[in-house]
């Protein structure tokens, strides 16, 4: 006799989904280890709260006791931290940007040199 599939309530759908999200496993492994029924059930669930991404987050929400508690210094840090991060990546933003010039160049010498065309036409097949 073949068991019938159970039926869930909206916060154990969205518990579930929020569950999948956080753990990067496929579909059957994550409906096989929890139990859920068919992976068209959880494809189904994932569909119906697509719209609804507020309903599903992916991250906890930072609590808001927390950065009430924090203190100036705290800020400070952080700041130096992130203007540092952004320095770095502004950086390394710059680099790859010389680098793609570089190569844009050697290919244009290339072409010339070797009278041959080597960048790919938009509209070839």
């Amino acid at each position: 006799m073949r068991k019938s599939p159970r039926k869930y309530s909206e916060a154990e759908k969205l518990n579930y989904l929020r569950q999948y999200h956080e753990s990067g496993m496929s579909k059957r492994s994550f409906c096989k280890q929890h139990g859920i029924y068919d992976g068209t059930l959880l494809n189904s669930w994932l569909k119906k709260y697509e719209i609804c991404k507020e309903s599903v987050p992916l991250q906890l929400e930072p609590n808001s006791d927390d950065m009430s508690n924090r203190s100036k210094d705290s800020y400070k840090d952080e700041n130096a931290q992130l203007k540092k991060r952004i320095h770095e990546l502004e950086k390394a933003l710059e680099i790859s940007r010389l680098e793609t010039l570089a190569r844009d160049m050697m290919i244009d010498k290339a072409e010339e040199y070797f009278d041959i065309s080597i960048r790919k036409k938009s509209g070839a097949k």
